[in-house]
């Protein structure tokens, strides 16, 4: 390979790589707007709509058994992924799902459901397609920087099972539990691409000590386990809302939320102490730094503000979206810092 060729491969490497994670990231946004709106089961398959390449615009394009078929066909799908989880020694898992009485409920066509999803499983399928030309870019570095190949290829393989647990969504209806684990492995991919770049040519970052590495990896363990309890949080909102017991007089039900969303609650508040807390200490030895830290604690501050208007507007959705988005861009955003190369040698 030429010079020229060289260069060129590299700048598409890293555009692609960009890109798959840009596209990534925005699945964040759409699965928020899918969430907030209960468009999850909008297409009852996977990964067709309604047995269509596109969604049908009304009920009268369908057949008049159309529920009863695609029911079928889900529990057929259900009965298959518990078949490999009783191979795969989670005999609880499997019967929980076998005797989940919501994958039974047949899905009535709606067609505003109906396309949201449907935009959200197009923009994965572009998210893929990213992915795919950034794996195959990563051949050239096989030879002489082969944890970029490596990087490269565990990402893709963590976005195509992520896109098979999305159809496992799909069929159980939206089971608490994998609903959380579809969601926290998105992160491993852009994690995973983002190592691959980094390895390639690195992130460059502002000077920093040697321990700082250690306060962002406490920030990004941190936020992680925010964004997880968030996860489980949001499955318990979405049962007691079913239930009808999400709020009482127009106040949230605090009794029944659970200890994930009590947890979710007020360790945001710690964190952004201690973002803070890094910020005010570094202001004058490495100030570029610090301003890191100070960005990190504003996000958390407006996480916790978002927060607090979902709990007493009970959840109005345009802030559950930017919560959801925001809540996604700081574990993402605090590893990107945490990987970066400094500009000067430690």
């Amino acid at each position: 390979m030429s010079a020229l060729q060289r260069i060129f491969s590299d700048i598409f490497f890293r555009r692609t790589g960009i890109l798959a994670c840009s596209s990534v990231f925005l699945l964040f946004l759409l699965g928020g707007l899918v969430r907030v709106t209960g468009s999850g089961m909008g297409c009852p398959d996977w990964p067709k709509c309604f047995g269509l390449l596109a969604p049908p615009t009304c009920d009268c394009q369908l057949p008049p058994n159309y529920m009863q078929v695609f029911l079928e066909k889900r529990i057929q799908k259900v009965n298959r992924f518990a078949n490999t989880l009783e191979k795969l020694g989670w005999e609880k898992k499997a019967a929980e799902i076998r005797n989940n009485k919501d994958i039974f409920q047949p899905e009535p066509f709606n067609a505003t459901k109906a396309w949201i999803e449907y935009i959200n499983r197009l923009f994965g399928v572009l998210a893929g397609l990213f992915a795919l030309l950034f794996w195959f870019f990563s051949f050239r570095f096989l030879n002489t920087l082969r944890k970029v190949f490596v990087f490269a290829t565990l990402g893709f393989i963590a976005l195509l099972l992520n896109a098979w647990l999305g159809s496992i969504v799909v069929a159980t209806n939206l089971l608490p539990g994998i609903v959380s684990v579809h969601f926290m492995l998105s992160f491993s991919s852009i994690y995973l691409f983002m190592l691959a770049l980094n390895s390639q040519s690195g992130f460059v970052f502002a000077p920093r000590e040697k321990k700082k590495n250690t306060h962002w990896s406490i920030l990004l363990l941190f936020s992680l386990i925010i964004v997880f309890l968030g996860t489980l949080a949001r499955e318990n909102v979405e049962s007691l809302s079913l239930s009808g017991a999400l709020a009482k007089d127009g106040i949230l039900n605090w009794s029944a939320m659970g200890t994930s969303f009590a947890l979710h609650r007020y360790m945001p508040v710690i964190f952004m102490v201690y973002a803070f807390w890094l910020w005010k200490s570094g202001k004058k030895s490495i100030p570029v730094q610090a301003r890191a830290f100070g960005i990190v604690g504003c996000l958390a501050f407006c996480q916790i503000v978002l927060g607090a208007i979902n709990i007493n507007y009970i959840l109005p959705p345009v802030t559950q979206v930017f919560h959801i988005v925001l809540g996604a861009s700081l574990p993402i955003l605090i590893f990107y810092w945490r990987i970066a190369k400094p500009i000067e040698a430690e």
